[in-house]
């Protein structure tokens, strides 16, 4: 990750690290261009770059859970730059 992206990604997380996480489900995707075998590897990569960033910021390693989807198939630039992704989910306590 660059640093502009960790920088809104902390910026993003700072008002749930106030509140009670029961769990953070990351799930990683990629898009099918290029070697398979490369991309799975780079799914992988990007949801461990993001859990780091988040247990950095103070979240407990343990209600971190990570999916890595199989790469999708995108038929516009636009559909595998969104591809090339990490999505959080957090479960908050209330």
């Amino acid at each position: 990750m660059e640093h502009q992206e960790i920088r809104k990604l902390k910026e993003w997380m700072s008002p749930f690290l106030k509140l009670t996480l029961d769990s953070v489900l990351l799930v990683g995707s990629a898009d099918t261009s290029g070697n398979l075998a490369k991309n799975r590897k780079l799914i992988k990569e990007r949801v461990q770059n993001i859990r780091q960033v988040l247990v950095s910021l103070g979240i407990d390693s343990d209600v971190i859970q990570t999916v890595s989807l199989e790469p999708i198939f995108g038929r516009t630039t636009k559909e595998r730059e969104r591809f090339r992704s990490v999505g959080i989910k957090l479960s908050i306590l209330g």
